[in-house]
């Protein structure tokens, strides 16, 4: 009898303690998604990642050293800070209107604008693709989507229409910009430099179907 009553009382202070035990904790992690980087970045030399880096603040070095007559005359076009969302463009035929922005060691930048050239964006499973069809300075490449921007990856051609030449094949030809939208249905395409006193602004305007080049 006296076995079984110490029995008893101890299953009950072992119930006891059991009950008092608080559960075990459970710690949630959290594991933050690991961003790819974009796809450009895949691709481009460190040399030119530089360049396109350094880019915006050259840009508003040869912007603060233009003409007021100039600035009035180009407007956004030039404007290092005009860039608008939605960047996105149409694939077809494009009027290429190149301003070349040049600043001597001293002095005021220089503003030179070509006539108006034709440009085509397409659709490829490589990317946005552009290509300088008409004009002298023939540039091909493509536009890879970067936030509020596109950046350019491309290289200057031997014959306008051409894109025989891809980034990376003739590092001596190879070209680094950022496109943006600066207006309803108008774009530019800011290529760098060879340094930060030297930038080329590609206006693009959709054209009619009607008078887009023929070939």
């Amino acid at each position: 009898m006296y076995r079984r009553i110490v029995t008893i009382a101890l299953c009950s202070l072992l119930a006891a303690c059991a009950a008092q035990t608080p559960p075990p904790r459970v710690v949630l992690v959290s594991v933050a998604p690991v961003e790819e980087p974009p796809e450009w970045r895949k691709s481009i030399r460190p040399e030119d990642d530089a360049r396109l880096e350094s880019l915006r603040a050259d840009w508003g070095k040869l912007h603060a050293r233009l003409s007021s007559r100039v600035r009035t005359a180009q407007g956004k076009l030039v404007d290092p800070g005009a860039g608008l969302d939605l960047p996105s463009l149409t694939p077809g035929s494009y009027r290429c209107r190149v301003v070349r922005l040049r600043s001597p060691a001293r002095g005021a930048t220089s503003a030179r604008s070509s006539t108006n050239d034709y440009c085509f964006v397409s659709a490829t499973d490589e990317g946005v693709a552009f290509v300088k069809q008409t004009g002298s300075d023939p540039a091909a490449g493509y536009f890879y989507p970067d936030g509020k921007r596109y950046v350019f990856l491309g290289a200057r051609q031997r014959r306008a229409g051409e894109n025989s030449l891809g980034y990376g094949n003739e590092p001596a030809r190879d070209m680094v910009g950022v496109v943006e939208r600066v207006g309803g249905f108008r774009w530019r395409l800011a290529v760098a430099g060879a340094d930060g006193r030297q930038l080329d602004i590609y206006e693009l305007t959709p054209v009619p179907v009607d008078q887009q080049p023929r070939g």
